[in-house]
């Protein structure tokens, strides 16, 4: 397998757990920026082969599957979906009574 193959590889199986696409594909373009650059430094200031700075690279990442979690965790934490949703049935449940003493005083 080719060395770009690994990188695209990993960076889908990250990926695949970014469901909002502007977010998938800024993370996916900042991780394969660390990639390379992290590969041209080990290659050129670390004397490793391509082969093995693209390993060090991503064995320096962790777990692809993990990475991709944790990133979704942090941009969409369970929490705050669910305080948002509690916020728009509360705003609903307002305008629902404003609405419904509206008609009530109109004859």
């Amino acid at each position: 397998m080719s060395s770009d193959e690994r990188i695209t590889r990993y960076l889908d199986e990250v990926c695949c757990h970014l469901h909002w696409p502007p977010y998938r594909a800024r993370v996916r373009r900042e991780l394969a920026d660390h990639i390379l650059c992290r590969v041209e430094y080990l290659t050129s200031e670390r004397g490793m082969t391509p082969e093995e700075a693209i390993d060090t690279a991503l064995h320096a990442l962790g777990d692809p599957d993990e990475l991709g979690h944790n990133l979704r965790q942090a941009r969409f934490p369970l929490s705050y979906l669910f305080c948002l949703l509690l916020t728009c049935v509360v705003w609903a449940g307002i305008a629902a009574c404003s609405v419904y003493l509206l008609l009530q005083l109109l004859p």
